[in-house]
C-alpha cells in the first residue's frame, strides 16, 4: 500500500530562522498556526493560513510544500502537485526530494481516482508517479519509503496495462462485432431493396405484358373489323355488278323481244 504523506511532513513545521529569515518573521508565524491547524486536520482552514504566508513569502518553496501536503490531505491532489512542483525548486535537496516523493503519492492517488472511467489515464498518471520516485531516490538514495513505493506502483502498472489491453481486446472485438452487424443489416437492406426492385420489375413487365396482350387484342379486333368491314364492301360491290348485269341482260332481252315484235309488225308484203 502507498505510504501517505504524513511521513515527511516533520521538516515543513517552520520557525523563523530555519526556511523562513528574520525579515519574514510574521509569515513564519502565519505558518506556525497553519502548522497547529494542519496537526488537528483542519486543512482548509490551514492552507488559508498558508496562502496568507505565501502572499508575503511569495518565492518560499517551503510554504509551497506546505500548501501542497495539505492539499494532498484534502485529497485534491491535482492542486497538491502544482504547489509540490513549485516546492522542488528549493536549493535544498532534501526538502526538493521529498517534493517529488509526495508528486509522485499525489500522481498515484490522482490516477486511482480515475481507474475505473478513464483507465488510460490512471496509467498514465502511473507512470508518471514512478518517474518521481525515481527522481526521489536519486536525490536521496537512503529514502527507503520511495523505493517500497515505486515496487508496489511498478507491479499495479503492470496489472493495469494486462487490465487496459484487454478492455482493448474487448472494445476491438465489439468493434468489429458492431462493424458486422451495420455491414449484415446493410446486406439485408440492400437484399431487401433488390427484392423490392425485383417485385417492382416483375409487376412493370407483367403490367406491360398485359397492356401489350390488350394492344394485341385491340389490334386484332381492329383487324378483324377492318375484314368484315372489306368483305361487306366487296360483296356490296359484287352484288351491285351483279344486279347491273341482270339489268343489261334484261334491257337486251327486253329489247330483242320489242326489235323482234316491230320487225314482225312492221314487215309490209312484198311489192311484187
Amino acid at each position: 500500500m502507498i505510504k501517505s504523506a504524513f511521513i515527511i511532513l516533520q521538516s515543513v513545521f517552520i520557525v523563523c530562522g530555519s526556511y523562513l529569515s528574520c525579515s519574514a518573521e510574521d509569515s513564519a508565524g502565519l505558518v506556525r498556526k497553519a502548522n497547529r491547524l494542519y496537526k488537528q486536520e483542519k486543512y482548509d482552514e490551514a492552507v488559508k493560513l498558508y496562502n496568507e504566508a505565501q502572499i508575503k513569502s511569495p518565492d518560499s518553496a517551503e510554504i509551497n510544500y506546505n500548501i501542497g501536503i495539505a492539499q494532498y490531505k484534502k485529497e485534491d491532489y491535482a492542486s497538491a502537485v502544482g504547489f509540490l512542483e513549485r516546492a522542488t525548486a528549493s536549493r535544498d535537496k532534501i526538502l526538493e526530494s521529498k517534493a517529488n516523493f509526495n508528486i509522485a503519492n499525489s500522481k498515484y492517488k490522482f490516477g486511482k481516482l480515475k481507474e475505473n472511467t478513464e483507465l488510460k489515464e490512471t496509467v498514465n498518471l502511473l507512470r508518471q508517479s514512478l518517474d518521481y520516485y525515481k527522481r526521489t531516490i536519486e536525490l536521496n538514495s537512503k529514502d527507503e519509503d520511495a523505493r517500497i513505493n515505486h515496487e508496489l506502483v511498478e507491479k499495479e502498472l503492470k496489472m493495469l496495462l494486462d487490465k487496459l489491453k484487454q478492455e482493448q481486446e474487448k472494445k476491438k472485438d465489439q468493434s468489429e462485432e458492431e462493424k458486422e452487424k451495420k455491414e449484415g443489416q446493410a446486406q439485408s437492406q440492400e437484399g431487401e431493396q433488390e427484392d423490392k426492385q425485383g417485385q417492382q420489375a416483375q409487376q412493370a413487365a407483367k403490367a406491360e405484358g398485359q397492356e401489350a396482350e390488350e394492344k394485341k387484342k385491340e389490334e386484332a379486333k381492329a383487324a378483324s373489323e377492318a375484314k368484315q368491314a372489306e368483305e361487306t364492301r366487296e360483296m356490296s360491290e359484287q352484288e351491285a355488278s351483279m344486279l347491273l348485269e341482270g339489268y343489261r341482260q334484261e334491257e337486251n332481252s327486253t329489247g330483242k323481244l320489242e326489235d323482234k315484235k316491230r320487225g314482225f309488225a312492221g314487215d309490209v308484203l312484198k311489192d311484187w
